[in-house]
Parts: structure tokens; sequence; C-alpha cells
């Protein structure tokens, strides 16, 4: 199994295929520079959100 269907049975799991499925959908109809984009934000989030929770108390 690759890294790509190991993912993607991750969110089938913790998510309504429904969800994912409406995602991908969304996804199929943008451009490269708007994938890119929504990437990079997501990315920023996580980075974000990691650094949050490890902030000494």
């Amino acid at each position: 199994m690759d890294r790509t269907e190991e993912l993607f049975n991750q969110l089938m799991d913790e998510h309504p295929p429904e969800l994912i499925l409406g995602a991908l959908d969304e996804m199929s109809r943008m451009n490269r520079n708007e994938l890119l984009l929504l990437g990079s934000k997501n990315i920023n989030r996580v980075e974000a959100a990691e650094a949050k929770n490890h902030q000494p108390d």
C-alpha cells in the first residue's frame, strides 16, 4: 500500500464518505495554483496548531 492509499483510507475511517467524496469533487474542479494555495494554507494551519500544542506551560 502506498502512502496516498494509506492517507485516503485514514480519511475514510475518520470522516463520513460523503464529506470526503464531496471534497474530492470540489478539488477536481480546481486548477493547479488553487490546489497549491489550498495545500499551503492547510500546512500553515497544521503547523500553527502543532506549535500551539507544544508550547511550554
